[in-house]
């Protein structure tokens, strides 16, 4: 029977995404100050209601959330429940140093009527499809949800969907990391004011959340845990061993203490003094560095060699501390998702992964050829050595990870990308293979498995969109990693065959990368186009086109062009783009003999049969 929580527990759990859907809907015409503290204070008051299910609970809190900002006086109110919502005529707070995006995107928000802002954030925030948008907005009592729909769109004009979802993702528009202001230094009576502001402070965690300054009274990290108080984090906890079994949440919150130092008070009270900033930490996809805002649970502390390491999770982070001789460092990482029937291993360091509690066993194979798993010895969770693929292309390694208490006890694969936690590996065939309901499969060694699968990621692991390519600066480690073959066929002049993939990798932040490569019967890879931050091929955008000039091994230039099972329409204009054939799937074009490709950019459009136009992926000339 599923867990029942109250909605304490899921705003524990999520108060950053309430209190920032609160932020954006509030009205623009609040200033910066009025609008944070309006935003934790009515995030707050929403502690009530009955316990149910997790996603049930949370969309309860999120409709009162988004009713309370949408309802919420476009002047400051002299007062809120618990106190003022100025903290002195000296002390205030503001975001945390927003970008001219972020300044746009705010802006463009704040010109929409309050219905349209909460579309926005629906739409986009919580990325609900439209039809569960129009659902939400009629509960809200919203009289026309269309036409707030039709507004929400209209801020893609003022601010593209690209720079859209990096702000979202940044947490420079976070309003639980906030910078204090204040007016103190060389003034008569400044220690007691600067006690008075500690405890003005402490009102606002009153209201709704806990302040934990990270530099005087300079930068301020605002967290959704009510019962703590002003300070660090001084201690380390660790849930009981076996508390998974007792819980349909298997999330990081209840994976156990490993490793041979767990029990070293010294070792995990430096590791959480590295954090509270005694070293300088590393941060990945765009991820607060400041000190933890609880006591963070301790999910391992061991040695693994001549190195010493610690796991340390915070709410939303993991942060790992590692000692090597006198090196020390803190990497800081997003704590990810960690879906039961695939929770991704945590990389502890290289070739070495501590597994999730309810993992049993783990299999270890290379990308290139058929599968060829080996077992991999686990002790007390922690993987033995794996080590990675040699040779100059990225071939792994693939883990096969059994859990037969979960899911129904299939395996699952993963793909160790080079971040702390790995990736799904999945393939699409192409037609005539059917499209399932849910997108591309796994990799693994299932009997339903496509064999096609391993060799195909093994060719990519050589080509210009290799995980190797991928720029994971800003965006955090890869979720998944889906390799869709939109078309297989005969390439002009004794070519060979060929096969046009698109590849897409889902970072944990929400971003993503795509590219269209296509790859001939002698080898080549030739990379024909890449779209950063889409839906493309991904269950919410199947279909696509590419097109590029190729060489054959006659010496005469083609231009090629191929698209998914549902574009109906592939035309291309440009230089020597004259009478072009479509033979299985494939649209050719016979150009000169020459050395170079010929100049200028060809045009190529696609659409399907209702004529809307599908994405088009194309490569620049040269």
């Amino acid at each position: 029977m599923p867990e029942k929580l109250s909605p304490n527990s899921i705003i524990n759990k999520r108060y950053r995404r309430l209190v920032r859907m609160a932020y954006l809907v509030l009205p623009g015409t609040l200033d910066e100050h009025e609008r944070l503290v309006a935003a934790h204070w009515i995030v707050d008051r929403s502690r009530r209601g009955g316990s149910g299910e997790t996603e049930e609970v949370y969309a309860r809190l999120s409709d009162r959330v988004l009713h309370q900002a949408a309802h919420h006086p476009d002047r400051p109110r002299r007062r809120l429940t618990g106190g003022s919502t100025r903290l002195g005529p000296w002390l205030r707070v503001r975001p945390a140093a927003p970008s001219g995006d972020d300044l746009a995107l705010t802006s463009a928000l704040a010109a929409l009527p309050p219905q349209a802002r909460a579309a926005y954030v629906l739409r986009h925030l919580e990325e609900l499809p439209e039809e569960t948008v129009h659902e939400r907005l009629a509960a809200l009592g919203v009289a026309d949800p269309d036409a707030a729909l039709r507004e929400a769109a209209a801020v893609d004009e003022r601010v593209p969907p690209e720079i859209r979802d990096q702000v979202l993702a940044r947490p420079t528009l976070d309003p639980t990391v906030v910078r204090l202001h204040a007016r103190l230094h060389g003034r008569p009576g400044y220690s007691g004011r600067r006690a008075a502001a500690v405890a003005t402070v402490a009102a606002l965690v009153a209201a709704g959340g806990a302040v934990i300054l990270t530099g005087g009274l300079g930068e301020a990290h605002v967290s959704g845990f009510a019962d703590r108080s002003v300070g660090r984090a001084d201690r380390v906890t660790a849930t009981p061993a076996g508390a998974w079994r007792r819980t349909t949440r298997l999330d990081l919150d209840t994976w156990p203490a490993r490793g041979d130092l767990a029990g070293d008070g010294d070792f995990t009270g430096e590791a959480l003094r590295a954090w509270n900033g005694d070293v300088k930490a590393a941060a990945s996809g765009g991820v607060s560095t400041a000190p933890p805002a609880r006591d963070p649970q301790l999910l391992y502390a061991g040695r693994l060699g001549n190195r010493r390491i610690a796991l340390l999770h915070d709410a939303d982070r993991v942060a790992r501390y590692t000692v090597s001789g006198e090196n020390r460092t803190l990497e800081i990482f997003p704590e990810g998702r960690t879906l039961p029937g695939g929770a991704s291993p945590l990389k502890l360091a290289a070739g070495r992964y501590l597994l999730p509690p309810w993992v049993t066993g783990l299999r270890a194979s290379y990308l290139g050829g058929a599968a060829r798993w080996r077992n991999v010895p686990v002790r007390g969770g922690v993987t033995g050595p794996v080590r990675a693929a040699s040779g100059g292309c990225w071939r792994g390694p693939v883990f096969e990870l059994r859990q037969p208490e979960i899911a129904h006890g299939r395996p699952y694969t993963m793909a160790d990308l080079g971040g702390l936690q790995s990736a799904n590996l999945m393939y699409q065939p192409p037609p005539p293979a059917p499209v399932r309901r849910l997108g591309p499969h796994q990799i693994d060694a299932a009997p339903d498995a496509e064999p096609d699968g391993f060799t195909l990621w093994g060719r990519l692991g050589c080509a210009p969109s290799a995980p190797t390519s991928l720029d994971r600066t800003g965006r955090g480690d890869v979720e998944s990693a889906t390799a869709w073959e939109f078309w297989r066929g005969d390439l002009p002049d004794k070519g060979g065959r060929g096969r046009w993939i698109c590849t897409r990798y889902a970072y944990g932040g929400g971003r993503s990368v795509t590219y269209t490569t296509l790859l001939d019967g002698r080898g080549q890879a030739l990379l024909t186009g890449r779209r950063d931050d889409t839906w493309d091929c991904s269950r919410l955008q199947r279909d696509v086109a590419s097109g590029t000039w190729w060489r054959s091994p006659k010496g005469r230039w083609h231009y090629l062009a191929a698209a998914s099972r549902r574009v109906t329409v592939l035309t291309a204009d440009g230089p020597f783009v004259r009478r072009p054939t479509v033979r299985g799937g494939l649209l050719t074009v016979a150009g000169p003999v020459a050395e170079h490709a010929p100049d200028g950019r060809v045009t190529l459009a696609a659409a399907d049969h209702q004529r809307r136009a599908m994405p088009v992926f194309q490569a620049d000339p040269g």
